[in-house]
């Protein structure tokens, strides 16, 4: 009579498997099912069931995902190397042009970000007592100053800035403002309340000028840790959930957030929907206005401060 070590006997190995599937149904049905108005109800199984990724979801189970997590973060690691969406060379809210900048002007300007000159008025935001930035107050009563503190548009500064020295202080600038402003921010519960934050315009803007990029200019930091890339998916996965049930007038800025979230994101099992629905809403937009004439130059210089990428262009964005 022969004897096998434990764990490993054809019967032991066929548990396991049935086991793991067991909980990859469990997990991927309540996606199907579960209805919830933000990601951060979802526990992470639930959460990583979001994405069809094979090697991510034969590893979900019911306790702690610590596989399934690096499974999901070591895809990412590959997919930032390559063909990451990146933002519009020109920076609206700071009046600065990555391209055509110097390495030290790049740089100097960065470092003012680092000193809380974050847009072009030049007038800095407040801090809490906590040290962190007062999101909410406007401290100059001006909307559109409001407007552009919520939009983050020097995170793509801070990346090339880091890009290009390696300074870690770029990183963890943005590390630290990016998890206080998701601490401050939820839009489930602020929506209605919060215009210059939950606005379409806003959410599109923020999701194709610095959120998206940022997540692959900063992925190999060690600042921007697992835990905050986890919940840097959830806040866009949110944000952009907003903008397929939310249509506006503002129709190619709000769907050129849409598209770019779904063509960066295709792991998701909503993506195909939400550039689905932002192609099928751009062309009704364009249509509905025979004097609009639209071609890829056009798309590049964008009103409304967004540009689109060839990524953009080639998935037939607009």
């Amino acid at each position: 009579m022969t004897t096998s070590k434990a764990g490993t006997s054809p019967d032991s190995d066929q548990s396991d498997i049935s086991n793991k599937g067991l909980y990859l149904l469990s997990n991927l049905g309540s996606y199907f099912r579960k209805k919830y108005k933000s990601v951060r109800e979802l526990n992470d199984a639930e959460f990583l069931s979001l994405f069809d990724i094979p090697s991510v979801n034969r590893r979900i189970d019911n306790r702690f995902n610590i596989k399934s997590t690096a499974a999901l973060v070591q895809h990412f690691h590959a997919r930032t190397k390559e063909d990451w969406l990146q933002p519009p060379v020109w920076l609206n809210d700071l009046a600065f042009n990555t391209e055509k900048a110097t390495d030290d002007e790049l740089l100097a300007r960065a470092d003012q970000v680092l000193d809380l000159d974050l847009e072009w008025s030049g007038v800095p935001p407040e801090l809490n007592r906590f040290g962190e930035i007062d999101w909410q107050k406007n401290i100059l009563q001006n909307r559109e100053w409001l407007y552009r503190i919520n939009r983050h548009s020097w995170w793509p500064l801070l990346g090339h800035a880091y890009r290009r020295s390696g300074d870690e202080r770029y990183a963890k600038a943005f590390a630290q403002q990016f998890t206080a402003w998701v601490g401050d921010n939820d839009a489930a519960e602020y929506v209605d309340d919060s215009p210059h934050i939950w606005s379409n315009k806003q959410i599109a803007l923020r999701l194709r000028v610095s959120w998206i990029p940022a997540f692959g200019m900063f992925y190999e930091s060690p600042y921007f840790n697992t835990s905050r890339k986890l919940l840097m998916l959830r806040s866009i996965f949110d944000q952009a959930r907003v903008l397929k049930k939310n249509n506006g007038s503002d129709s190619l800025l709000l769907n050129g957030g849409l598209v770019s979230a779904g063509i960066t994101f295709p792991e998701l099992r909503e993506a195909e929907h939400w550039r689905d629905t932002a192609i099928q809403r751009c062309r009704e937009y364009l249509r509905a206005d025979a004097s609009v004439e639209t071609d890829s130059s056009d798309l590049r210089r964008s009103n409304n401060l967004l540009a689109f990428s060839d990524m953009e262009l080639e998935a037939d964005a607009c």
